[in-house]
């Protein structure tokens, strides 16, 4: 247990999760510096996705369960484990030249007279709030980090848990269009991008 918990120290794990999710943070911010002209891509199939603020939790369990599904996939398997940072990076750094050449804007519902629980309208509102205005939709990165562990998962050897962490992930995956983050489009792109990283 005591050499499960070090491994979170490992250097070589801190610099490459660093790379990965400081990375995609510090590039996304540069990114919005240099976008107009925004596009929407609201199609049928996503004006008959209902909205479903419940989901904003399950949206916004994306960030801890990247972090631990990656750290599982460090102590299991370290070969799988790098394979999947660096096409995440690429990945992300893919998506973030598209948001520079084609920006997509997500048209969001109104939710300032929602009838939901206190506890999920904060955090609803909270991530409206941080992730405003709603661009940058087309791939999702979300779904990019989402589908690129479901992969490394899916590889990795003796990784416990795998069921559920697959269920879940493809829960954070739904979730991007229930709460009205995505367009399936999105989500779509977000599976062609990983496939291609993964493939280089």
């Amino acid at each position: 247990m005591k050499d499960y918990f070090r491994s979170i120290l490992d250097k070589n794990f801190i610099i490459s999760i660093i790379l990965l999710l400081g990375g995609q943070g510090l590039l996304y911010v540069l990114v919005k510096l240099f976008q107009s002209n925004y596009h929407v891509f609201n199609y049928y199939i996503d004006n008959k996705i209902p909205f479903m603020p419940q989901f904003i939790i399950i949206y916004n369990l994306f960030y801890p369960m990247i972090f631990i599904s990656f750290y599982n996939i460090f102590i299991h398997d370290k070969d799988t484990y790098y394979k999947g940072i660096i096409a995440g990076i690429l990945g992300y750094v893919i998506a973030d030249i598209i948001f520079l050449l084609y920006p997509v804007e997500m048209i969001r519902p109104d939710i300032s007279n929602l009838n939901i629980d206190i506890i999920n309208n904060f955090i609803l509102q909270l991530t409206y709030k941080i992730d405003n205005p709603p661009i940058n939709c087309f791939p999702s990165i979300h779904c990019i980090f989402c589908f690129q562990v479901l992969y490394s998962i899916i590889k990795c050897k003796n990784y416990k848990y795998k069921i559920i962490n697959v269920f879940i992930l493809f829960l954070i995956i739904i979730s991007t269009l229930l709460v009205k983050q995505h367009y399936v489009i999105d989500v779509l792109g977000s599976l062609v991008v990983v496939i291609i990283t993964n493939f280089i």
